[in-house]
């Protein structure tokens, strides 16, 4: 509003002041120059606040989405990982949500500026002159026309561009995170090669987007610079009339400039939007997509589970896949009985430990839990009572303290470190320089297999859970390594319901119950003895391992 009384001020000095005596003038002219420092003052701290605050609310609404996205990430089932790649979920996170929070301050501020521009011009126009403001709305209509043509052509380039930054994120995270496979199997170029392939199609796609941006740019400005003797043939002509005065048409030209300049931001404008616009999809489809697993009403909260499992009549196959993984599968597991999973890859026992948890949902029949169909039971309250140890231990980037509390975040440092003793890691730990305080690194890459391994068997001890799954914990290992992992995989299970997916068969000798797995059957069941008698699957995998 401020850039509107200017010009105004202006024609007022050209028109007035010059007829004034003197001193009277000297003094108007001070006290409009006052005036124009005041409100020149009062526009900068408008543009402050406006500046400010707009971005902070930018900011606040990136917070807000990244946290609400967060959120509903880890409310997904397995199956949504499973079919979305952890660059493009990262990349809605970042490069998304930051064009949309962006543009969502940008805008208000940006189309109430040029509104009030636009209107405020348009109205001196017309009241200076009828001519004058046509020709001006005539202008105004021209440059508008000609920046619209280019909204579809910028849309769909920038569309394309934001699936090309997916598809980078995507593989910069695959490659990173796989750089030991990589480095191993000397693919450095491969991936690479995959790489540009892909930065080149982005390049390409940004060139276009350029050419598109150079364009409309240039226009614009060619056509500004045109306007200026076309301003100056017909205001002389006007002025040769007597329609027009000097200080009419100096007016004029500087509201001229009101009107053109938020052209070129209205453009940015428009192009931001078409990023945001792509991104905001993206960031509300994901929304959009209802986990597959989730509490049911009324769900149950258990207390003191005793643990025991009960597969009936499962049917269960993989979004996506045709082919049943289990069908009319049943099983019994007895509260604090241990049974070992043996079988080949694609057996199916991976799945059937999943499934107790509810990482994926039977398609039919039903898993009970002391009875109790696992559906019916609080997602968190069913989790907090399974303790898992994968082959891969995962750790967290932080210290290896932080690392064992995850089991249970309120744990008391000398509660932490009792579980690290159970689990036989205690003394790797205190070898330390800074003990407990050490940095594991990102995955636990400082530590070796064995350690990482134990610290996650000390996040179960700590997590003190009735159900346990061991999921090949030791086939990865060094026999030194697997002697610790054994004992305090022994100790853990103690009065616990657990579940060993055995590769190596060494490890279960020990076990009264072991299952062979075939193609989502249970093949054949007893103890390693037994089995061996049998001569048949069981022992095929023990004389082959």
């Amino acid at each position: 509003m401020i850039v509107l009384i200017i010009p105004m001020i202006v024609r007022y000095i050209t028109n007035r002041v010059f007829k004034f005596e003197i001193n009277y003038a000297i003094k108007v002219i001070i006290v409009l120059s006052i005036v124009v420092f005041i409100l020149s003052a009062i526009n900068y701290a408008c543009n402050r606040y406006t500046n400010y605050y707009g971005r902070n609310m930018g900011s606040e609404i990136e917070k807000d989405m990244c946290n609400e996205l967060l959120d509903h990430y880890q409310k997904q089932s397995f199956s949504f990982f499973d079919e979305n790649k952890t660059g493009k979920l990262t990349a809605i996170m970042t490069v998304d949500i930051r064009n949309i929070s962006f543009f969502l301050h940008f805008a208000p501020e940006t189309i109430l500026d040029f509104s009030i521009r636009t209107i405020g011009a348009l109205i001196v126009f017309f009241t200076i002159n009828a001519w004058f403001g046509s020709i001006s709305a005539l202008i105004l209509g021209l440059v508008l026309l000609y920046t619209s043509y280019f909204i579809p052509k910028i849309q769909n380039a920038t569309k394309t561009s934001h699936e090309e930054v997916s598809d980078l994120n995507a593989e910069i995270e695959e490659t990173l995170s796989g750089i030991r496979i990589v480095q191993s199997f000397v693919n450095e170029k491969l991936k690479s090669k995959k790489f540009y392939e892909l930065n080149k199609q982005h390049l390409n796609n940004q060139k276009k987007i350029h050419k598109i941006d150079s364009i409309l740019n240039s226009g614009l400005n060619s056509f500004i610079i045109g306007l200026i003797p076309i301003i100056t043939i017909i205001s002389t002509f006007f002025v040769i009339n007597g329609n027009l005065s000097m200080n009419d048409l100096i007016t004029y030209v500087l509201y001229i400039d009101i009107l053109i300049s938020p052209i070129f931001t209205i453009t940015a404008l428009i192009q931001n939007y078409q990023e945001s616009i792509v991104g905001y999809k993206k960031f509300f489809n994901v929304l959009k997509i209802k986990s597959k697993i989730t509490n049911f009403p009324d769900a149950l909260v258990l207390k003191n589970i005793k643990g025991s499992i009960e597969f009936t009549n499962v049917f269960f196959k993989y979004e996506k896949s045709s082919k049943n993984v289990f069908q009319n599968f049943n099983l019994k597991i007895n509260s604090g009985e241990c049974v070992a999973l043996v079988g080949s890859s694609g057996a199916g026992k991976t799945t059937l430990c999943d499934l107790i948890p509810r990482f994926y949902d039977v398609s039919s029949g039903e898993i009970l839990i002391d009875g109790i169909n696992i559906k019916k039971i609080k997602l968190s309250n069913l989790r907090r009572n399974i303790g898992f140890v994968h082959q891969d231990a995962f750790l967290f980037s932080g210290t290896i303290m932080e690392n064992i509390s995850y089991g249970k975040p309120s744990a008391t440092d000398e509660k932490i470190i009792t579980a690290a003793k159970n689990a036989y890691a205690h003394d790797f730990i205190m070898s330390f320089p800074k003990g407990y305080a050490t940095i594991v690194g990102q995955r636990g890459a400082k530590l070796s297999g064995g350690q990482k391994q134990r610290i996650s068997i000390a996040r179960v001890f700590l997590k003190n859970p009735p159900i346990l799954i061991f999921d090949e914990a030791t086939s990865s290992l060094d026999n030194e390594s697997e002697k610790y992992i054994q004992k305090s995989m022994e100790k853990l299970s103690e009065n616990r319901t657990t579940i060993v997916i055995a590769h190596r068969l060494s490890t279960i000798k020990n076990i009264k119950r072991i299952l062979v797995l075939a193609n989502g059957r249970i093949m054949e069941e007893g103890s390693h003895e037994e089995l061996l008698v049998k001569n048949n699957i069981y022992t095929e995998f023990y004389n082959l391992f």
